[in-house]
This record gives structure tokens, C-alpha cells and sequence, in this order.
């Protein structure tokens, strides 16, 4: 889940005042109570109201490293199911999500395409078997408010070697939230492979640069 600016001005004024709210979260139970309350107008609000293009470029970008698309793949941190669903017009065939919201988790289920949707918290262990997915995505959990780049190792221990993950981290926090040494970190280890980093729009709106793309591969 992502947000951009809060003074985005041109929104009603509940969608401007969850926006506001998404950028002074300071803990899960604030991060839970925000969720409930724009589950059912979160997708209105990304994509009419603010022009979120992020889900369709990351899916792009898994589809083009993962050219088999039967693999289980997994949607990290995937809200209500906006990047899934870009997966599943791609033609991926076996999608699960995982996300600490239930609430939005349960607009995912209503629109359909996963086969699995997994309340979990970033911060600790995934309930799921190693080596368990032939690629991943995430995009917009990596933002203001939410995990630190700790969770990469959680993540790269459920891929299978050789698996594709695509993802976006918010511009602001790529160095602040340690994901720009992490990935340095796990590449000298010998755990991936950097396939593509570059900067980019989170918003078809953005007048500049606000993330930054990655493409990574599990050795």
C-alpha cells in the first residue's frame, strides 16, 4: 500500500484526511485502524483520484523477468489487490497475498484472482515454506509509515533460487529505511542478483522521480 503527497488537494476531504493520516502512522494498531476505515474507497482514491501507476509498471516488470506463468507467485504486502490484479491480466496463474490489513485483504478476496491471502506482519516470520514461490512482487509496502528493508531477508528466504522479485521503495525513505545498503548487503552475500534499479514515477501525476524500481533475482 503506497500514498503520495497528503496536500493532494484536489481529492474530497475523507480521502485527504486518510492520506494525511497514512503519512503520521507510527505503529501497527494505527496502521490497522487507518486500513479498516479506507478499505472500501482505497482503490478510488489511488487510481481515479491520484493516477497510482505503480501497480501496472512493477507487474510489467515481473512479467518481463518471469516469462513462465504458471509459477506461484506472491504479492507482498498486496492491500486490495491492485497489483494482483495487474498480475492476473498478464495471465499469472497462481497468486497469493499477504498483508497486515484484513480489512483490505477482504476487498482483495471480493475481487478475486488469488488463490491464498495470508494476514502477516513483515516484521516477523511468514507462515510460509521456504523456497515457496517462483516470483514475487510488491508494490507501495515499502513507504513511509511502514516495514524496514530487515524484511528482505524474510522474503528471500521464501523464494525458490532463481525466482524474480519486482518492487518499489518510496524515493524518501530507499536510504533512511536502509533498503539501498540491505540490497548492497545481500548482493555481496551472495543471495541475489541485482537485475534492474532505476528511479520512476509512483504517480502518473509526479512531476519528478518519487521511487525507485527494482528488479532482483534469488540465486
Amino acid at each position: 500500500m503506497s500514498h503520495p503527497d497528503p496536500s493532494a488537494s484536489a481529492l474530497p476531504h475523507q480521502d485527504q484526511e486518510l492520506l494525511r493520516r497514512a503519512y503520521g502512522l507510527r505503529s501497527d494498531t494505527e496502521s490497522l485502524a487507518l486500513y479498516r476505515d479506507w478499505a472500501s474507497t482505497y482503490d478510488r482514491t489511488m487510481l481515479d483520484g491520484l493516477q497510482y501507476q505503480s501497480p501496472r509498471l512493477i507487474a510489467e516488470r515481473l512479467a518481463a523477468w518471469m516469462p513462465g506463468r504458471d509459477g506461484a507467485v506472491l504479492d507482498i504486502g498486496c492491500g486490495t489487490g491492485l497489483a494482483g490484479r495487474e498480475l492476473a491480466a498478464r495471465g499469472f496463474a497462481v497468486i497469493d497475498g499477504v498483508d497486515i490489513s484484513p480489512d483490505m485483504m477482504a476487498v482483495a478476496r471480493e475481487q478475486g484472482g488469488y488463490r491464498d491471502l495470508v494476514c502477516a506482519d513483515l516484521n516477523a516470520r511468514l507462515a510460509l515454506a521456504d523456497s515457496a514461490y517462483q516470483g514475487a512482487i510488491c508494490c507501495g509496502t515499502f513507504t513511509s509509515g511502514h516495514v524496514r528493508a530487515h524484511c528482505l531477508d524474510e522474503i528471500m528466504r521464501v523464494l525458490a533460487p532463481g525466482a524474480p522479485f519486482a518492487f518499489t521503495v518510496k524515493l524518501e525513505v530507499w536510504e533512511s529505511f536502509g533498503f539501498k545498503d540491505k540490497l548492497a548487503d545481500l548482493q555481496a552475500s551472495g543471495v541475489l542478483a541485482m537485475v534492474a534499479l532505476e528511479p520512476g514515477c509512483l504517480y502518473a501525476n509526479s512531476p519528478e522521480s518519487d521511487g525507485m524500481f527494482c528488479s532482483v533475482q534469488r540465486i
